[in-house]
């Protein structure tokens, strides 16, 4: 592959963190930025040569233009952080939940829909042993 596929993090905490280090092993995947409000995150961004940004908004006015933004803040964002991602052009990569409610979800499905982008939840405990085993 030519051309890698250009990512953002947004949330840069914990599972932000996993994310990016999960791009940066994908040969075919670049982390090119970085959003957390958290400014104690910019000195992470800066040893891994990525662009920090106190926002969604902060980043996309700078002019980064990522294939897939992932959605790694606190769960009232997934929604409205989404919305943005998808019209800035982004396929989204979000934390679960997608909303906290069905009109938020439905929101975020129709401007997926409108902007013609992929927007994919992360559930990946629904498939861990322990997660396997309690449904058993």
């Amino acid at each position: 592959m030519d051309k890698k596929i250009k990512f953002a993090v947004v949330g840069f905490g914990h599972i932000g963190k996993r994310h990016a280090e999960m791009i940066r092993r994908n040969d075919a995947a670049e982390l090119i930025a970085v959003a957390d409000i958290d400014l104690s995150t910019k000195s992470i961004a800066a040893e891994q040569s990525v662009n920090h940004f106190d926002s969604i908004d902060a980043m996309f006015a700078a002019g980064v233009r990522p294939d897939v933004v992932n959605v790694c803040t606190p769960n009232g964002l997934h929604a409205p952080q989404s919305l943005i991602a998808l019209e800035h052009g982004a396929h989204v990569v979000c934390e679960k939940p997608m909303g906290l409610t069905k009109a938020e979800c439905e929101a975020v499905i129709y401007k997926s829909l409108q902007m013609s982008k992929h927007v994919f939840c992360v559930m990946q405990n629904r498939y861990s042993p322990p997660a396997v085993w309690l449904k058993e």
